[in-house]
């Protein structure tokens, strides 16, 4: 008598992560049929947890490149569904439930789900949407050594994607201590494949950039999200203007604000951006047009809580919006409303309050009469 094809497979790749595997392997527990683990070279005890959650485990030398690994795993798996998680991710309930339900039907799409990214000293989150639920070809793999994706090989084999609400928790940015190291390495991945292909995928182009802007680095961050963008052109219109609105980000840094706004007045899109808005607000504040500053607060206080591209932190920046506002308020003679929105922007800082569109009905609140 065959055996049942599993429903699901969860794909990993390990190094050294017994000290958070745990939590991910619990939150798959009775949803996933088959545990998949390529281990690059642990020398901690992540084998032996794998193991004890059952997993089927193969070993592999690092081959420098993420996408090689993960697809070995692939090559593995044989349940009809693939689930992918790194060791410092997990899935919080309802989103386990929500992908077991997925699963338990056809497996002829695929899903977008949403990354939150967990920064370090509470300074909020980040969501990212990535492909991780897709179904089990042999012609769907993982592509880019670095940053790697598997979107490209399901267009080619006619996979529609879903965007999804479905949330999964990802830690590995708490420790800012291993982030110089995290981003030496992808430093190196990336110039390498952009040594070979400089014109190649803009993705990494937009890395590149992103690589020296967290650096620091505002002038040569600027000139690669730039070129990032003119290789998208007319081919990635949403990666294009994600670009030139990091690079309208940069300028502002550098003290060209004007220069940033007129790049940002060319994105139609921009104005559905909460950084776009962001930068628009100070930059009316700065040039003593407070209306329209008003204004460009007051949409960003609006915006939901989801993935935009380029990815945010829309907590810090509605804090921000909301101080912003209510020193307006206060130069209005409204002390009363000033105190309201600082408290609100208090609440959200601590977590006592949703930075999503519920903040948008207590700022109305706030600022209503009476």
């Amino acid at each position: 008598m065959s055996q049942a094809v599993p429903a699901l497979t969860l794909c990993m790749i390990t190094r050294d992560e017994a000290a958070r595997l745990p939590t991910c392997l619990a939150s798959v527990r009775g949803i996933v049929d088959e545990i998949i683990v390529v281990d690059t070279g642990s020398q901690d005890a992540t084998v032996s947890i794998a193991k004890d959650y059952g997993a089927t485990i193969h070993e592999i030398n690092w081959p420098n490149d993420f996408s090689q690994a993960r697809n070995q795993g692939l090559a593995r798996a044989s349940g009809r569904w693939i689930l992918v998680l790194d060791a410092d991710e997990y899935l919080p309930a309802t989103s386990a439930e929500e992908i077991h339900r997925i699963a338990s039907g056809p497996a002829d799409h695929a899903y977008g789900l949403i990354q939150r990214n967990a920064l370090a000293g509470g300074a909020g989150h980040v969501d990212v949407r990535i492909v991780r639920l897709f179904p089990n070809c042999p012609n769907v793999r993982f592509e880019r050594p670095i940053h790697e994706q598997i979107n490209t090989s399901l267009e080619r084999a006619g996979i529609r994607i879903i965007d999804t609400d479905i949330v999964f928790q990802h830690t590995g940015y708490m420790d800012a201590r291993v982030m110089p190291e995290k981003m030496a390495r992808n430093r190196v991945l990336i110039e390498a494949s952009l040594e070979r292909e400089p014109d190649g995928d803009p993705n990494l182009r937009y890395f590149y950039a992103s690589l020296h802007f967290d650096g620091g680095d505002w002038d040569r961050a600027a000139e690669e999200y730039a070129k990032c963008a003119s290789q998208s052109d007319g081919r990635r219109r949403k990666l294009a203007d994600a670009a030139r609105i990091k690079q309208a980000e940069c300028l502002v840094r550098l003290a060209r604000s004007s220069e940033a706004v007129a790049l940002l007045a060319g994105i139609p899109a921009a104005s559905g951006h909460p950084l776009a808005c962001d930068l628009r607000a100070k930059y009316a504040a700065d040039t003593g047009n407070l209306q329209e500053a008003r204004r460009w607060y007051e949409r960003l206080v609006g915006f939901a809580e989801t993935a935009y591209l380029p990815p945010v932190a829309l907590g810090p920046l509605k804090i921000n919006a909301l101080r912003a506002l209510a020193e307006g308020w206060f130069s209005c003679g409204r002390k009363d409303v000033a105190v309201k929105l600082l408290r609100l922007a208090l609440e959200v800082a601590e977590g006592r309050q949703s930075s999503g569109v519920e903040l948008n009905a207590a700022y109305i609140r706030a600022i209503r009469p009476g």
